[in-house]
């Protein structure tokens, strides 16, 4: 029997194959400002007959517009998400918009954005997890 799906999946951005560090040790992760949860890391829901890492790359897309590629996956953090290492070339120094109605901005960050819905705590128990991995 098959591993089974997450609910949700989550993208852990780091540029050009950038190590994850912990927020405020000079590494820098990408988030996403939705209009009402505020700042966030990229992600969503499966879509019907769609692989984790098909969600997690189409979520990525839609909310960056940039295309990554995936290096881990924290499986136990979330008890129905996963939570995906990425990398990306990084070709925007500062904020940049998208076409998605749930994203008002996207900016690289290297302390932890001002949150609404998340708390620091997650972003920082994320970066020290992949730190490690």
């Amino acid at each position: 029997m098959g591993e089974e799906h997450p609910v949700f999946v989550l993208a852990w951005v780091t540029a050009n194959g950038a190590l994850p560090t912990p927020m405020g040790e000079g590494g820098e992760v990408l988030f996403v400002e939705h209009p009402q949860r505020g700042w966030e890391i990229p992600g969503g829901h499966l879509e019907d007959n769609e692989s984790p890492e098909e969600a997690l790359m189409r979520e990525l897309r839609e909310e960056t517009g940039l295309d990554g590629t995936l290096v881990s996956w924290n499986k136990a953090y979330y008890p129905k998400g996963w939570v995906a290492h990425v990398t990306v070339a990084q070709t925007h120094r500062e904020s940049w918009t998208v076409g998605d109605d749930n994203v008002q901005s996207v900016k690289w960050w290297k302390e932890t954005p001002p949150v609404i819905e998340w708390t620091p705590e997650e972003f920082e128990d994320l970066a020290v997890h992949f730190s490690r991995s």
